[in-house]
């Protein structure tokens, strides 16, 4: 299967936590995620039967689907954890398909998608969602191509299988804008970072 390049990660400043979803800039993953804190019932995390895709029709494009597959056997996170997409909306997509000709993620693994070399960073920046059910907060680089990269904000956020079950999947979505050389100076470089924030989904009221 062919990997793809352009999706390398982005340098990163430390990890900070955060006990509060404010911290979420972004309009539509802000939304999301306070969808999926009215949709807990009382538990750490909602179960995949919660999220009823006829309630965020608003999201739906930039949406994704990851399993979270323990004990998988293989993979650059000591055999403990495999992520398998389920499905991606279409913005999602779209950005694979102009690189790769794939027709679509549905059924990919991460680190079939990932060159090798950037699959262990990837791995870290994840793991602590299905060890210990924090949502992932990214801003910064969140996609980056020959002469473009894409800026914003991403999020994911833990699903559960059984009410007070372990992790089993994520719902994530992503918000960034394109900047591309041939708009800017070309002698300046363009920025490659990333913050990543973890949030602890048992903090949250």
């Amino acid at each position: 299967m062919a990997r793809f390049p352009f999706l390398r990660p982005a340098s990163g400043t430390r990890p900070r936590r955060a006990d509060t979803l404010d911290v979420i800039v972004e309009p539509t993953l802000r939304r999301l995620a306070d969808y999926w804190l009215s949709r807990r019932a009382g538990q750490v995390m909602p179960r995949r039967a919660d999220i009823d895709p006829v309630d965020i029709p608003w999201a739906l494009s930039q949406l994704f689907l990851v399993d979270c597959v323990s004990d998988a056997g293989r993979g650059a996170d000591g055999g403990r954890w495999r992520y398998r997409y389920r499905l991606a909306g279409e913005e999602v997509e779209k950005v694979f398909r102009a690189s790769s000709g794939r027709h679509s993620l549905r059924g990919a693994w991460l680190d079939d998608i990932l060159e090798p070399q950037h699959l262990t960073p990837v791995m870290a920046r994840w793991r602590p969602l299905p060890d210990d059910g924090c949502i992932v907060y990214m801003q910064g680089m969140i996609y980056r191509m020959a002469d473009c990269l894409a800026r914003g904000g991403r999020i994911m956020l833990p699903l559960a299988d059984e009410p007070g079950g372990p992790v089993t999947g994520l719902i994530g979505a992503t918000d960034c804008d394109w900047e591309c050389r041939k708009a800017a100076d070309s002698a300046t470089a363009m920025p490659a970072d990333i913050a990543v924030t973890y949030i602890p989904a048992g903090m949250l009221a």
